[in-house]
Parts: C-alpha cells; structure tokens; sequence
C-alpha cells in the first residue's frame, strides 16, 4: 500500500501537526530548508515526536539534488545524523560520497531505522536502461526503498516512468518513482496505483516541482483505486 508522505519546508511543527491532520501517513523535514540552527534540531524533532503521532522521514539533501545546504559535506551528514534517534526513516542520496552514504546507512541500519536511499534528476527522465542501474545502485548501496524522481518532458518520458514503476512493483524491494514538473503532475497520482511505494505532497512551501496537496492526492486517490 503506498504511504502519503507530506514533505516540509517551512514552519515545521505547525506544517506537521497540519499534514497529520488532513491525511498524511509519513512526515518528511526538509532540514536543509528550514531555517533552524543545528543546534535547535534536537528540540525540533523532539517536539515532533511529541506532537504528530505518524513516521517521521529526515534529509539534508545534497546541493546536486536540489538541496540548499551551505556548509561542508562532513557538516550536513553530522547534522543528519544528529536526530537519527528521533526519526523512522533517513533519506540519504545515491551521489552522497559514498563514504558519507555508508556510514548513514550503517548507523540508520543499527538503530533500525528505515533508509530511503533516492536519486534527484531535474533536468531529464533518463532512459530505461539508466533508471533500472540507479535502482539497482540505491539497492546495493542498502536502501530500504530506492527513490528515483525524473522529469519528464513528454507524456512519452511520464510513460516510461509508469512503466518503471509497474516493473518495479513485480520486485521484491519497494521502490518510489515520482515524475517532477508540468508533465509529471499526473505520475504523483498514477504511480501508487502502479504500485509506488511512496507518493510526495506538499504542505506549506512546496519542496519539489508539481507537488500536489494532501487533501487533493489523498481524495483522487481514493476515487481512482480505493485499494491504494
């Protein structure tokens, strides 16, 4: 069954108290969006916890993934791991060093969390050969759930990512596939009845380009495959 993940970028407990309430199933913080020093996290995540009763996703992401993080590489990956404890699940990027990305993985294993290993391209959907590589990467690198987000532009590119999607539902390990922009609207929507493990949505600032509200994904999804 693919789990509603409301990402957040803005005002985070408000926006997650918000997201739970309207039908979100994960809650996702975009750390590297939100404009909270390092050392105020622990209480963020703290409060989170105690205020939303759903998972909790925590990234930093990467700048070639569309993050915004500004200081080293070495920072962005203590401060990740800094609320390690206080999270269900870890994002972490297939182009991460891979020594950064072993060890996130190695210490989200060990406390037996969940690890979302994902793939960003904004530029392209790339070919299917391509696609099937970066899912089998993000695998062998560890990942619980392989995330790749494309962007289509033609039906004919948001057609391969269905595909894609559909190939990976017949798989033993669960995989999310997101198309991004003007013609991957309609894949946030059709990709959990292919059989997406997850599907993004936004509340408050929007994280990634053609998210979808919660309470509007929620309910066509509902419409269109009630089993979803």
């Amino acid at each position: 069954m693919t789990e509603i993940v409301a990402a957040i970028a803005d005002d985070p407990l408000r926006n997650a108290i918000r997201a739970a309430k309207v039908g979100a199933d994960i809650i996702e913080i975009r750390i590297d969006l939100l404009d909270y020093p390092a050392d105020s996290l622990h209480s963020l995540f703290k409060q989170l916890n105690k205020s939303v009763r759903i998972p909790i996703i925590a990234t930093n992401r990467i700048d070639v993934e569309g993050g915004k993080f500004e200081g080293s590489e070495e920072e962005r990956i203590e401060i990740l791991l800094s609320v390690l404890e206080m999270v269900d699940a870890i994002d972490i990027e297939l182009r991460t060093r891979s020594e950064y990305r072993d060890l996130v993985v190695h210490r989200a294993k060990k406390a037996g969390k969940r690890v979302i290993i994902s793939y960003h391209d904004f530029s392209k959907t790339p070919d299917m050969t391509a696609m099937q590589n970066i899912l089998s990467e993000c695998f062998d690198a560890g990942a619980d759930i392989a995330k790749l987000a494309a962007t289509p532009h033609s039906y004919e590119d948001a057609l391969s990512l269905l595909k894609l999607t559909l190939d990976c539902a017949r798989a033993p390990a669960p995989a999310c596939i997101i198309g991004m922009g003007g013609y991957g609207v309609h894949t946030r929507v059709i990709a959990p009845i292919y059989g997406s493990a997850l599907t993004y949505t936004s509340v408050g600032a929007a994280t990634a380009p053609g998210q979808i509200g919660i309470r509007e994904l929620r309910g066509m999804l509902e419409m269109l495959c009630p089993q979803v």
